[in-house]
């Protein structure tokens, strides 16, 4: 499941930092991934109820609403800065996070951290595709996704360690130190953004309007919305389900997100092996289809705990595969604006897991988990129609050029 860390036809400037950005996702990403676990803890600190706190993480999650813009801004600015003023964004908030005394106070931190954590992805994705061909892209950004997984592994745990020492402030401090230095890193270890001239010069000789999503591209953004609403559904129901169904606790829904961040990890990896390969579109389509009988599976045989159990490791590799696919192919479907396109997925996907969010809860406080499992099998059919019409198309398209 290894690989090495870059390829030798990769430039140097890329080799000598693709661990140093992957250590800043990594720590962005535990700061982005922390509350969730520690819901509770905070609630009673801050004397509100869970449903308070509740409110607040729904309203923290509309900041990908503003991937879109957020994308189209990374790409006027500069890649080195954009990456270090993210990072250093995402420290502040954190740090405020875990210094006010008021759920609003934290809402809005946690709504600022969002974006400059979409600032910082867009960017960072941006910086990667300036330097990798697209037939290698995947490859370099599997790499750099591996953060999403090692942050629930690493870097969660070791706030969480902290808060059980201290508090959920300092933890949130731990992070947000952590981000600073490694911003303080990537300003010695990442070059200047050599290709930001070229690129606002190349937007400037562009004739017309500016360079939009043709139909296809929004039918392939329309379908990664219909795949991040499908694990939504999934996700916000599943601790429940083990809670109510199986007597789960405290302690054994642990080692279960424990073993789901490690099926997010070594699908990461296999993204890293396979994906430029076998093409983007079609390992986005590979692994969205592995989530159809995993969910069947959930919504039939979820009341037999191994075989729920298996189902739903199942459901999230695939889906962490597709979705680490997916970022190499948003980054072609704005001609020459590798951050634009990834904002617009992060838009579409936070729309789909708003949507779910609620409906999914719904579903399953009238159902059970079997709802919610069969909604989200309806989801990842439709993602998986339109990404085959989007293939569909896309190579007639090429046939005609």
């Amino acid at each position: 499941m290894t690989a090495p860390a870059t390829d030798s036809r990769d430039p140097a400037d890329l080799r000598g930092a693709l661990a140093v950005l992957t250590a800043a996702r990594l720590t962005a990403n535990s700061g982005y991934r922390f509350a969730p676990p520690f819901l509770a803890i905070i609630a009673s600190d801050l004397d509100v109820t869970l449903a308070t706190l509740g409110a607040v993480l729904a309203i923290s999650e509309l900041a990908g609403l503003a991937g879109p813009a957020i994308g189209r801004l990374a790409e006027r600015l500069d890649r080195r800065r954009a990456l270090i003023g993210g990072l250093l964004g995402v420290a502040l908030a954190a740090a405020a996070a875990g210094a006010g005394g008021h759920p609003a106070i934290l809402a809005v931190a946690l709504l600022v951290l969002g974006w400059c954590k979409i600032l910082f992805d867009v960017s960072l994705v941006g910086w990667l595709s300036d330097r990798v061909p697209y037939g290698r892209r995947a490859r370099a950004i599997g790499l750099t996704e591996t953060s999403w997984a090692l942050s629930m592994l690493v870097g969660v745990p070791i706030m969480g360690l902290v808060t059980a020492v201290a508090s959920w402030r300092w933890g949130y401090a731990t992070g947000a130190l952590a981000m600073v230095v490694l911003a303080l890193v990537i300003a010695r270890r990442v070059g200047v953004d050599d290709h930001r001239a070229a690129r606002l010069a190349s937007h400037a000789e562009q004739r017309g309007p500016r360079p939009r999503l043709t139909r296809s591209g929004w039918l392939l953004v329309i379908s990664l919305g219909a795949m991040m609403a499908a694990v939504q559904a999934v996700t916000v129901t599943f601790g429940s389900w083990l809670e109510d169904r199986h007597g789960f606790g405290a302690a054994s829904l642990a080692v279960v997100v424990l073993g789901l961040g490690v099926a997010e990890l070594g699908a990461s990896l296999m993204v890293v092996r396979v994906t430029d390969r076998w093409g983007k579109a079609r390992s986005v389509l590979i692994g969205t289809a592995i989530m159809i009988p995993s969910t069947l599976l959930l919504a039939v045989g979820g009341g037999v705990l191994p075989i729920g159990l298996v189902a739903l490791l199942i459901f999230i590799a695939g889906f962490e595969f597709a979705m680490v696919a997916s970022i190499s192919l948003s980054t072609e479907l704005v001609p020459g604006r590798p951050a634009a396109g990834f904002g617009l997925m992060i838009g579409a996907g936070t729309l789909g897991r708003v949507v779910a969010s609620y409906m999914a809860t719904v579903l399953y406080e009238r159902a059970g988990m079997w709802l919610p499992s069969l909604t989200s099998t309806v989801l990842v059919v439709a993602t998986v129609i339109g990404v085959a019409r989007y293939m569909q198309i896309t190579r007639l398209a090429k046939v005609d050029r």
